[in-house]
């Protein structure tokens, strides 16, 4: 008796399995037209009310609706349509969400395409590839005019991180004289190879503080003039001060007179 009901248990779930997994079938296609890459996902059915549909590759979302339908596209150019996309029926209580690959070579791009670092410091070169297939093989190099220079996790000051997605070389204690240049990172998958190219650019640890210098220097030139002018001007103002002492002694004699005048008056 337990042994049945365990079957019809298994048999229950199994169909409950099923019915979940048909509800999920999502199919889809590709087709070029002209110079675009039209991507195409279709549910077959669904029993909840589908409330739109999102586009997204990688983690970036490319577009986003409300309608109801259960087929949705997205149109990519057809040079930049390599890598990974997936289509999301958005619905309640579940999404349900397919993956479409299209494959090519892989496009690199450098994170940011230069970078300034101060000598002794450490400082991070990367690149990323959403490409599909992903990358297989990363190399850096630095570019010396006609001849490149290969590194690897066993280059002095230099250290190589890899992903499926994403590399990075990081160049420990920097040194001014030869550290700043030209560095390229190369990407290969199963159909092809691509790179990017970044710039370094290293500054002299005292640089910091020449800003610093410059305003002191300008500071002691405002004193000096200053104190030039003032010493300058001292030897008038003694001037003026003996003028002005000198005057009520011209006027204190013309009062002696004065006073000489009317005593005369007054005896005669």
């Amino acid at each position: 008796m337990a042994a049945a009901q365990l079957v019809v248990l298994g048999l229950v779930l199994l169909g409950v399995e099923r019915g979940f997994g048909a509800e999920s079938n999502i199919s889809t296609s590709m087709l070029d037209v002209g110079s675009k890459t039209r991507l195409t996902c279709t549910l077959d059915s669904s029993d909840t009310a589908i409330l739109g549909h999102r586009w997204m590759k990688g983690d970036k979302v490319l577009q986003e609706d409300s309608e109801a339908d259960l087929t949705t596209q997205f149109e990519v150019d057809t040079l930049e349509s390599p890598g990974q996309y997936s289509c999301t029926f958005l619905s309640k209580p579940t999404d349900r969400t397919a993956s479409v690959n299209v494959k090519g070579p892989p496009k690199i791009k450098a994170v940011k395409k230069s970078e300034h670092a101060t000598e002794g410091e450490t400082v991070v070169l990367a690149c990323k590839s959403e490409s599909f297939p992903p990358v297989t093989q990363w190399v850096w190099y630095k570019i010396k005019g006609d001849e490149i220079e290969v590194f690897n996790n066993v280059s002095k000051n230099k250290l190589v991180v890899s992903s499926e997605t994403k590399t990075e070389l990081h160049i420990q204690n920097l040194v001014l004289e030869a550290d700043p240049g030209v560095y390229a990172c190369n990407g290969t998958n199963t159909e092809g190879t691509d790179q990017a190219v970044i710039t370094l650019r290293v500054r002299n640890r005292l640089a910091a503080l020449w800003p610093f210098l410059g305003i002191v220097a300008e500071v002691l030139v405002l004193v000096t003039i200053i104190f030039i002018y003032e010493k300058r001007r001292k030897p008038d103002q003694v001037l003026d001060d003996e003028d002005m002492g000198s005057a009520p002694l011209k006027s204190s004699g013309n009062m002696n007179d004065k006073d000489k005048n009317v005593r005369q008056r007054n005896a005669n």
